[in-house]
């Protein structure tokens, strides 16, 4: 079925449109905002040389789908660990990431500064940054923000499944009808150290509060569209269009979920057996590394379950964003290695990136907005908040 998608998307390219795709890949710069593999380095001993038939990133599949640079989330998640371990979990999946980086330093290299981006991919090696997925990993602490800054990441998502001190989740119980007062002067910190508001997961009160509060453009690193899948995770329109008006950026989700409202029910109904059974498996086996290979096997039997979505439904969603608010505001944020293996048909890894390229020629896009939607934009928005930090 993946060829056969593959194959079908190249035959609708007509021999101009080939000749076309094949002069905008050279020297294309593909960004992901959001992919969450270095869990695996820390947990599992995965290694980002080989490559895997499992999980959806490592060098080798980077290589062939063109992925000249990744924001890795480095994250907690605040219903699966205790307060007390939030920071420290957030610390060691940080220097995870960064010695598997260094490993493998031929290939990829740490990034700060869109500068440094830029630079890396003309060299023809991965840039890998960092990111912090929820404002509880800082502990209520600016002086640990300020520290997470200094060890190189450059955006934090304000909240993650839960509201916590300084905004609403999308998915946790309002509390401060938007951000709070102390998450304004969250927003005005991370704008004066140059680092990114990163609104995806947040109430949409709170990215609107968000937006009003920063001086630099914010993103949101991995959310897909109401309009068209009207999910919790997802955001409508007037969200959109707010990100945009202040110069963000919106990067669509590829979780299959949240591309389709009826695969997103069958996997919330779902989601609870599926944990338990997950559960059960890490609690008989210890540290039995067969652990995680039932545990995937696990999360394929549900995956299963739900209704099939592919790339195009994919292409509609950045379509949508990009027909509201401009092609300048939309790039992508794909949640690989963060789904549980819940790709869309045709996307399934790193290695599919040139299938949207294929799609936006299709759908009419111009050569500029191609570039600035898979990876552009990002630089842009990395380089407005560094210069809104560098003045007075």
């Amino acid at each position: 079925m993946r060829l056969s998608l593959l194959l079908l998307l190249a035959a609708c390219l007509l021999p101009a449109q080939q000749d076309r795709y094949q002069r905008l890949m050279r020297g294309l710069l593909i960004f992901d905002a959001h992919i969450d593999t270095p869990r695996y380095f820390l947990d599992e001993g995965y290694r980002l040389a080989g490559e895997h038939d499992y999980y959806e990133l490592d060098l080798p599949r980077m290589k062939k789908g063109q992925l000249g640079a990744v924001f890795f989330g480095i994250y907690a998640q605040p219903q699966d660990y205790p307060p007390q371990s939030w920071l420290p979990r957030a610390l060691e999946v940080l220097d995870a990431l960064r010695r598997e980086v260094d490993a493998n330093r031929g290939q990829i290299e740490f990034a700060t500064t869109a500068a440094d981006v830029e630079r890396i991919h003309a060299s023809g090696r991965r840039a890998a940054l960092a990111s912090l997925e929820g404002g509880h990993l800082i502990a209520g602490s600016f002086g640990v923000l300020r520290m997470f800054h200094q060890l190189g990441v450059r955006y934090m998502t304000l909240a993650h499944f839960a509201t916590n001190d300084f905004a609403d989740s999308m998915t946790g119980d309002p509390v401060h009808n938007g951000l709070s007062p102390r998450g304004r002067d969250l927003v005005r910190e991370m704008n004066r150290l140059g680092m990114l508001v990163d609104v995806s997961h947040i109430s949409d009160k709170a990215v609107l509060d968000a937006v009003d509060e920063s001086r630099a453009p914010v993103i949101a690193s991995h959310s897909s569209v109401k309009a068209i899948a009207p999910i919790v995770r997802n955001m409508p329109d007037e969200v959109i269009r707010a990100i945009a008006s202040k110069g963000g950026v919106v990067c669509i989700n590829f979780h299959a979920g949240y591309l389709d409202e009826a695969a997103y029910k069958v996997y919330y109904a779902n989601r609870a057996e599926r944990d338990r059974e997950i559960q059960q498996v890490l609690s008989r086996h210890g540290n039995g590394p067969e652990r995680w290979e039932l545990v995937r096997g696990i999360q394929k039997k549900y995956f299963a379950r739900m209704p099939k979505t592919d790339y195009r439904l994919l292409l509609r969603h950045v379509d949508h964003a990009a027909r509201l608010a401009g092609a300048a505001h939309v790039g992508l944020g794909s949640d690989f290695d963060g789904i549980s293996g819940m790709v869309p048909e045709g996307m399934e890894d790193v290695s599919r990136y040139p299938v949207l390229v294929k799609g936006l020629i299709e759908l009419g896009y111009s050569d500029a907005d191609i570039r600035n939607i898979m990876g552009l934009n990002l630089v842009r928005v990395m380089r407005q908040a560094e210069e809104v930090a560098a003045k007075p």
